[in-house]
């Protein structure tokens, strides 16, 4: 799991409000572009890796999305500046949390307003501290958490940090190209890192629209159970992947439901047997990935969602563990090479 702990541990540091994914996605081209035939930005800002298969051959489409939770500038009062959420967060998770606003003059630090008892205030009135001067601040700024993170263990398995929602998924994507690289695959595997994931699969719905992919399988994040719970619909942090046969595009219980594929997710399920790795059949309402985003835009397209377990969702700190990444490339690992015969 060294690799992973590497790539985990550097992504997630790097600022990839929605919309604003550039610095990720010239990262994870550099780390990348070793193991793969192509690699290319699309037109919308979605970075396509290729290993080409033989001529003809099928289309898999292995999707993680370079967007982070995010929020955006509002307005601007000398060093207050007013801002909103862009995608699904509890203002709760914001209070007191650091953040950098990404200005058009560079990156701007930070710290979101703490509500004050004594003087009544509520959480309709936070804003963002930047100091003395934000003139350099306009509205439209992106702005991303801005927190540490940092090993929860000694073995440094356990990592609490920003964004573990999805580059998590990107860093098992990348080790997986890493361990294809010299392997004979039947198909032609399109490792797509999206954009604006948080805000409706919009980049998912793009690559769909022009990859045309036969399969496509969404590597992402579901809920690992708070420690020393017993959740019946949650996995415990650290086992393995989570292989969803339902979704909705949000909001609530969906506009958009999306029945995934059944002959795929049984391959996956086959897979993960023959591993002997633990994992959860999950259906799941008011909960998308970018598998849903292609479901929308190519309904020709076999789709299935596989996330990791963590824990805090959309927050300034998420928690992963490196076995469930680990024993997520392993299944699709397996998958690629043993199951192509779908």
């Amino acid at each position: 799991m060294d690799r992973i702990r590497e790539l985990l541990y550097e992504l997630v540091q790097i600022p990839g409000p929605s919309g604003f994914e550039g610095r990720v996605g010239e990262r994870i081209r550099e780390l990348i572009q070793p193991s793969v035939d192509r690699v290319e930005f699309d037109g919308i800002g979605n970075l396509l890796a290729e290993q080409t298969g033989p001529e003809d051959a099928p289309v898999l489409m292995l999707m993680a999305h370079m967007d982070e939770i995010s929020m955006v500038v509002t307005g601007v009062n000398g060093g207050r500046v007013a801002f909103d959420y862009v995608g699904t967060i509890n203002p709760v998770v914001a209070v007191g949390q650091p953040v950098r606003i990404l200005s058009e003059d560079g990156d701007i630090p930070g710290v979101v307003s703490a509500p004050i008892v004594h003087l009544n205030e509520s959480m309709s009135d936070l804003w963002i501290d930047v100091g003395l001067d934000g003139s350099s601040i306009l509205p439209g700024d992106p702005i991303c958490f801005d927190t540490v993170p940092r090993w929860l263990d000694g073995g440094q398995t356990v990592l609490a940090a920003k964004a573990v929602d999805d580059r998590s998924g990107c860093s098992a994507l990348i080790e997986l190209a890493g361990r294809l690289k010299n392997e004979s695959i039947s198909a032609r595997v399109v490792y797509a890192f999206t954009v604006q994931e948080e805000v409706f699969a919009r980049g998912a719905q793009h690559a769909a629209k022009n990859l045309k992919p036969d399969w496509a399988i969404a590597v992402d994040n579901g809920f690992a159970a708070p420690p020393g719970a017993d959740h019946g619909d949650a996995l415990q942090l650290g086992e393995g992947p989570i292989i969803r046969r339902f979704e909705t595009i949000k909001p609530q219980r969906g506009t958009h439901i999306a029945f995934y594929d059944q002959e795929l997710v049984r391959a996956l399920r086959r897979c993960a047997d023959k591993l002997k790795l633990p994992y959860q059949v999950d259906a799941r309402f008011n909960l998308y990935t970018d598998a849903a985003g292609v479901a929308l835009a190519n309904l020709d397209a076999k789709c299935a969602s596989v996330s990791t377990p963590r824990r805090y969702a959309h927050s300034a700190i998420e928690v992963a563990h490196l076995g469930g990444i680990n024993h997520t490339v392993d299944l699709l690992q397996t998958f690629v090479l043993d199951s192509w015969s779908l």
